[in-house]
């Protein structure tokens, strides 16, 4: 039985979580995120509690613990915890043959997205729709961090996270996979995401938040699409649009 359970309150201790670079830290912050990570036997490392609720769920799982007070939660992270912090020993990405052997009927491909929170939302909203399979560039892009855990609210779950090397590489094996590509872009030859009929399997792709995708990208798409807009707004937030789009896609391949 691996249990360990410390008071944590003493000043020196607090001390030295003061200085402790939490940032490197790969951190589960919230009650259900951290126990959803527990139930699906993510590889974590350490869990801090503010009670001794879910002792039992620990024990059986063998998960090393401590019980600290807020004020020591609080040190640990900015995030808002809720009396529950795990940290992971590291997050597992998936690799492209398991994206092949899942045979997903849609996917989404983030083009060097850079915001942990818009990343968070994106995964969020991806897993409401059903979608399991998300793939993210090794550079120049966000990747699982504390900050997109937290915000994603338990959306990875269940999630398949791919990092590759580059994207435009892998959008040609997905294409010689039989996937087609949609690019979310305000382009000229771009159609309204409500006037398409997509094919499948089918693969999203929206850009970073500023720049959107690179124009490789864009030439490699089998159709760019667009929202329409009606206001003075120049644009949607990433993962707004991501929302709207997938679940157009998820109606229509469900007609």
């Amino acid at each position: 039985m691996n249990k360990q359970i410390n008071k944590f309150n003493n000043f020196k201790n607090k001390k030295e979580l003061q200085k402790t670079p939490n940032m490197s830290k790969l951190l589960v912050c919230g009650k259900n995120s951290v126990l959803d990570a527990i139930t699906n036997n993510w590889p974590i490392k350490k869990v801090w509690l503010q009670n001794n609720k879910n002792e039992e769920l620990l024990i059986e799982k063998g998960i090393k613990y401590q019980i600290v007070d807020k004020q020591t939660l609080d040190l640990l992270t900015c995030e808002n915890h809720q009396g529950f912090i795990a940290e992971l020993s590291e997050f597992n990405y998936s690799n492209y043959d398991e994206l092949i052997n899942d045979k997903p009927n849609l996917i989404l491909i983030l083009d060097h997205i850079q915001d942990p929170h818009n990343f968070g939302a994106i995964i969020r909203t991806a897993n409401a729709a059903g979608v399991k399979h998300v793939i993210i560039p090794k550079d120049r892009s966000v990747e699982v961090n504390s900050t997109a855990l937290k915000t994603s609210s338990g959306g990875f779950i269940n999630m398949k996270i791919f990092r590759v090397n580059s994207i435009q590489s892998t959008i040609e094996k997905l294409k010689k996979d039989g996937f087609w590509i949609y690019v979310s872009a305000l382009e000229q030859n771009s159609i309204s995401y409500s006037e398409i009929q997509y094919n499948t399997p089918t693969a999203l792709v929206v850009g970073n938040e500023g720049s959107g995708s690179s124009k490789t990208t864009l030439k490699q798409a089998d159709q760019l699409v667009h929202i329409n807009q009606f206001g003075t707004v120049q644009s949607l937030n990433v993962s707004v649009a991501t929302g709207i789009l997938l679940f157009e896609i998820i109606k229509k391949q469900n007609e």
